[in-house]
């Protein structure tokens, strides 16, 4: 595409010789199938599509490094005129909803309709303008919550309202995502979520798929609505406490009984906001965890720890400062967490 402009050749397409392109052979069904593969590659190398018209961008304004482009997988329907009409007829090539514009987010829910969809932003990928979101195209996907069930979001950023974009997010989810599998969130500047809705009015449906929390910078209510109790994975990160006791922590993993896998980094409560040890439950918090990952200083992890009384079926791993990251049961690093005590402040954690 020379010039970085979008051309439409005759079909098919024909080799030196005169003789069809092999790939113009290809049964739809298995050029589908190759296609419905291109939006996976996200945050890879790929081939910059002419920009969009300025009257496409809702907000008239452009990228940091540039005019807003069309998702790189569209480029397949720029190739020839079977391509085009195999594309426009692939529903799953269009689930991971672009959201740089609100015309070709209108065209993703359009084409993909009815299968679920992803909502995809992040500052780090190469492929769609590393971030950039316009809020009016959110508020059209978000319309669409019963279809959504992916959402990735990390370090959003936008020509209008950018700082509202968690917000709206938040909203959305507060209204339920019935079909929403996975939510992985890592804002900047860090969000700070408002109080919890009333558990005794919210309807379990509202997050019946909501198995898989990932957030970084993500600051809860310890009774928020998003410790669903069918999670099984649950991983928050930061630079504070999102619990501000050990007893509150407790109160939040009693609302989540099916988790496998749970990861805390630079979350933990400190030592000095539970002096006292919290009670021991009746029964394990966890019963069916396998893993269990935490980072901190050692006396919160430590106290942590203690308070769960973890099976030595559980594998724990953990992290202090100034020392590399350990694995092994409970009982062993509770051993040795216990001689580290005085160690330094908690760190910083990314989760990415």
């Amino acid at each position: 595409m020379p010039g970085g402009r979008n051309y439409l050749l005759p079909s098919p397409v024909y080799t030196s010789n005169k003789e069809p392109h092999p790939i113009t052979l290809l049964p739809t069904e298995i050029l589908s199938e190759i296609m419905c593969y291109l939006p996976l590659f996200f945050g890879r190398d790929a081939p910059s599509i002419h920009p969009l018209h300025h009257d496409l961008d809702p907000s008239g304004g452009f990228t940091k490094d540039g005019p807003v482009r069309t998702p790189h997988w569209v480029a397949v329907s720029h190739v020839c005129r079977r391509w085009r009409e195999i594309a426009l007829r692939c529903k799953a090539l269009w689930t991971a909803v672009p959201l740089v514009s609100v015309s070709w987010a209108q065209r993703a829910l359009t084409l993909s309709h009815p299968h679920p969809i992803t909502l995809h932003i992040d500052s780090k990928d190469t492929s769609l303008d590393k971030g950039y979101v316009s809020v009016d195209a959110l508020y059209l996907a978000l319309t669409h919550i019963s279809r959504i069930h992916k959402i990735r979001i990390h370090s959003p950023w936008g020509t209008r309202h950018g700082d509202r974009i968690m917000d709206v997010v938040f909203d959305a989810l507060c209204r339920g995502a019935p079909s929403l599998q996975e939510l992985d969130l890592a804002p900047d500047p860090p969000f700070l979520a408002r109080s919890a809705l009333d558990r005794s009015t919210a309807i379990e449906d509202d997050l019946a798929a909501l198995r898989v929390i990932r957030l970084d910078q993500c600051y809860l209510p310890a009774d928020c609505f998003l410790f669903h109790p069918g999670l099984t994975h649950l991983r928050l990160s930061g630079t504070r406490a999102v619990w501000p006791a050990l007893e509150r922590l407790l109160s939040t993993l009693s609302l989540i009984p099916k988790l496998q896998v749970l990861e805390l980094y630079g979350v933990l409560p400190t030592p000095q906001s539970s002096p006292d040890p919290a009670p021991t439950p009746d029964r394990p918090l966890l019963p069916l965890l396998q893993e269990l990952h935490l980072g901190g200083t050692a006396q919160g992890v430590l106290a942590v720890l203690q308070a769960l009384e973890l099976p030595e079926r559980v594998r724990v791993y953990v992290g202090v400062p100034d020392a590399p990251t350990e694995d092994g049961s409970s009982s062993r690093l509770l051993t040795k967490l216990r001689g580290k005590q005085g160690s330094g402040p908690e760190p910083s954690h990314s989760s990415h």
